[in-house]
């Protein structure tokens, strides 16, 4: 699971033109003279900075600008970008700490057994009987593995998403379908 989407239509934060955004990066700050700027990479994607064209930024203050990309170099985990416009140092040390995003079109192809994190959230859950336990409101990212957070009626359930629990993933349908382990601890919905 990757990449966050950032932005749907009718959400409470901005959106470009009705389009969805998802973040696949951050700027860190600006890189020489010449306007380049240094960004991490927000996706496990290999290579995802490589084949840009175009990227959405959003600044600190909300805004969204589009910006061409005339370049990309990796040095080391970070990315080097050279963006149309952004010509000298101090234009790039403006969009410093601006998400980089792309509209949803643009995200990479994943595996079969791979799933975006905003294809998930909003997924029904079913268990092995198909009886609905809830709708993932959440999925969570951790070094070992992702958790999948459930909102129950009155409380909430972090399943971890891993194959011995998940049995299935339907995005058609908006259905994971699930094998919950006994004795997984549940909370109370905030």
């Amino acid at each position: 699971m990757t990449e966050k989407l950032i932005k749907t239509p009718g959400s409470e934060k901005h959106t470009l033109q009705n389009d969805a955004l998802v973040i696949i990066g951050r700027i860190v700050k600006a890189y020489g003279l010449q306007g380049e700027i240094k960004a991490e990479s927000l996706s496990n994607i290999s290579g995802r900075f490589k084949s840009l064209s175009d990227i959405t930024l959003e600044l600190k203050s909300g805004e969204c600008i589009q910006l061409e990309v005339e370049y990309t170099r990796m040095s080391g985990d970070i990315v080097i970008l050279k963006l149309s416009g952004i010509d000298d140092r101090e234009a790039a040390e403006k969009l410093n700490g601006a998400y980089i995003s792309v509209t949803l079109d643009k995200v990479a192809p994943l595996n079969e057994s791979s799933y975006y994190i905003f294809d998930l959230e909003g997924m029904d859950v079913f268990d092995l009987n198909n009886t609905k336990i809830g709708s993932v409101i959440k999925v969570e990212q951790y070094p070992a593995n992702n958790v999948i957070i459930i909102a129950k009626e009155t409380e909430e359930v972090m399943i971890p998403a891993i194959k011995e629990f998940i049995v299935g993933v339907d995005i058609k349908e908006k259905k994971i379908t699930v094998n919950l382990p006994d004795g997984l601890p549940t909370y109370p919905r905030t």
